[in-house]
């Protein structure tokens, strides 16, 4: 079995229990996969899928679970991209737009496929990802599907915000919460996974413990530049630096990334404000941490971390990114100079 058609190891409880379902007959034809980003949801439903489509499942040397054998015409198709059995159903791009929502048109080719015959005499599979992109045109048009879906029809429903399903949806599915791992199962994975296995713990933590995120984070340019940023941070502060001319420093980063390592420091640096003895994610920062939050006040940092949120907001408007940044930049400066030294408290 290659790697791509096996669950991660955190999701190898869940990986049984729908293997013992399956092998009981038992299993329910609509599965709603409810998962932070960054916990290997598609990665689930592709290797789930792969199993139930292969004509030659195989069991794992290692582990002694069955799954895809990854050598059969099913499984070439599938690592093809041109499997007739599964239909993968995202929103659609339209050249560098991408829709926020999956389309009434395609909810319909969705029951069309689903009542029709499989062509390998197996499952017919439909992943919907994410599932809260189905506006409520198109979760209404997939209704009676998931209610009364054609034999041997199987739905998987990918979400981080279950929330946002219509309740119609999430009752006709089989909900599947897969729970951020144990903290020594995400890091025993983790720094396989990293050039610098060191910094493991501290991405796990930025990541809130999801996996796949926190490797994704370790080739991030504010991941890697953070420690710069809190030393331009404590220096405008400080009055050491003017608020422009570290924007202009900071102007070649991504602006999205940017914000995000802001919002990252200043949710820490509050935490360490109203609570001294708690360890921050940035815990390898924290001596930077503790000479940022020595002369602030929490609430000048609170409102510091607001205007961070409110950038990342206008990020999503037509106002220009450098302007919001110096924006920002300037506002850091003017508060953080005019507030009286706060110390470790409120107010």
């Amino acid at each position: 079995m290659t790697t791509a058609l096996r669950p991660y190891p955190w999701q190898q409880g869940l990986w049984d229990s729908l293997c013992r379902l399956a092998q009981d007959r038992r299993l329910p034809h609509a599965l709603l996969l409810a998962a932070p980003e960054g916990m290997g949801k598609q990665r689930f439903a592709r290797a789930f899928s792969a199993w139930r489509l292969c004509q030659q499942p195989v069991a794992d040397q290692a582990s002694g679970r069955e799954g895809a054998c990854g050598e059969c015409r099913s499984c070439q198709l599938l690592a093809a991209g041109s499997h007739p059995d599964l239909l993968w159903v995202s929103p659609e791009t339209d050249g560098e737009k991408v829709s926020k929502v999956i389309k009434i048109e395609q909810a319909r080719a969705v029951v069309d496929f689903a009542n029709q015959a499989a062509q390998l005499q197996g499952y017919r599979i439909v992943v919907l990802d994410p599932a809260h992109a189905l506006n409520t045109a198109s979760a209404n048009a997939l209704l009676k599907t998931l209610e009364e879906p054609g034999r041997d029809s199987l739905f998987l429903l990918l979400t981080d915000q279950p929330a946002a399903l219509l309740a119609t949806i999430r009752s006709r599915c089989q909900l599947l919460p897969l729970s951020v791992p144990a903290p020594e199962v995400a890091l025993d994975w983790l720094r396989g996974e990293l050039a610098d296995a060191a910094s493991a713990a501290i991405l796990l933590g930025l990541a809130r413990g999801a996996p796949l995120a926190a490797a994704q984070l370790a080739d991030s340019a504010w991941f890697k530049a953070r420690s710069e940023l809190l030393a331009d941070l404590t220096a405008v502060a400080a009055g050491e630096l003017a608020p422009l001319t570290a924007a202009g420093r900071w102007q070649k980063m991504d602006a999205g990334e940017q914000v995000t390592a802001w919002q990252s420091l200043l949710d820490d640096a509050t935490q360490l404000a109203m609570a001294p003895d708690e360890l921050p994610r940035h815990h390898d920062l924290r001596a930077g941490l503790e000479r940022l939050t020595a002369t602030l006040a929490a609430q000048t940092l609170l409102e510091a971390l607001w205007q961070a949120v409110e950038a990342r907001r206008l990020l999503d408007t037509n106002v220009q990114p450098q302007s919001i940044l110096e924006t920002l930049w300037l506002h850091w400066g003017r508060e953080t100079r005019k507030r009286p030294a706060g110390g470790h408290h409120a107010g």
